[in-house]
């Protein structure tokens, strides 16, 4: 268990911790180092590791609360191999779906954020960042793969 400290990176490894069916471990290591599939359980875990949270189950504007004070909120985030990290909010995300920079600033003002790294699952790093602070020096809501190593130090670059 962790107390919550922003931008302080957290270190788990979880192998040997996960199994599903008859899969092996490199065909699940693979398929959970995509972000899609690794929010469903990274969301639950992350209020193992960091008491002070409560997850929101099927929120769409944030998947977390600090448990003493719930204006308090989160937004947890993956950053994959395949394309870094998207922490604008998701109608934004995806094919046909256009950034607006207005309702963008508006969310991260008062959003934190948890982000994940998953490129090395299953060794996972994790981070807790002010929404403004991320939207000050990722204007437009992505952090590149190229700056994996400026987001969480020298031992992921």
């Amino acid at each position: 268990m962790h107390n919550i400290e922003f931008d302080r990176v957290y270190n788990f490894d979880l192998s040997g911790t996960f199994s599903f069916g008859s899969l092996s471990k490199s065909d699940l290591t693979e398929i959970l180092k995509d972000g899609r599939v690794a929010s469903h359980l990274l969301e639950p875990q992350l209020v193992k590791w960091f008491l002070e949270l409560r997850h929101v189950k099927g929120c769409k504007d944030h998947d977390h609360v600090n448990k003493v004070d719930e204006s308090i909120k989160y937004d947890a985030k993956n950053f994959t191999s395949a394309g870094g990290c998207k922490f604008m909010p998701s109608g934004m995300i995806g094919t046909g779906r256009k950034f607006n920079e207005e309702q963008f600033l508006f969310k991260t003002k008062n959003m934190n954020y948890i982000i994940c790294d998953i490129v090395d699952f299953p060794k996972v790093s994790v981070i807790f960042k002010k929404g403004s602070e991320l939207a000050s020096q990722y204007p437009n809501g992505t952090i590149t793969k190229s700056k994996r190593g400026e987001l969480f130090g020298a031992q992921t670059a």
